[in-house]
């Protein structure tokens, strides 16, 4: 059954509709109770709780992970960075060097 918010007519056409067909009644409430059944017993709960904690637990270890490999990533290009420097400064110093010879 749906009813359509700010509507008042849909939600009335809704209700008697259910108030006049016992049948439709018995069915949606049937139906209700099987659903209810299925998704919030205790089992489920357990199941749902138990993959939430666990999907939890491979996130942070695949962040940690990720987190690692950035700064391994950042060591080496600091390096990288520094023996550039090293180069540059050695190229410089020795055109000076050159220069006042």
């Amino acid at each position: 059954m749906k009813a359509y918010a700010g509507n008042s007519n849909s939600l009335a056409d809704s209700i008697l509709a259910l108030l006049f067909n016992p049948q439709l009644c018995n069915n949606i409430a049937k139906k209700a109770r099987a659903k209810v059944k299925n998704e919030y017993n205790w089992a489920k709960i357990a199941q749902d709780t138990h993959f939430v904690y666990q999907k939890a637990i491979c996130q942070t270890v695949a962040e940690h992970q990720a987190n690692q490999i950035a700064q391994e990533k950042l060591k080496k290009s600091k390096k990288i960075k520094n023996a550039e420097k090293e180069i540059s400064n050695l190229i410089s110093f020795n055109k000076k060097r050159q220069a006042y010879a």
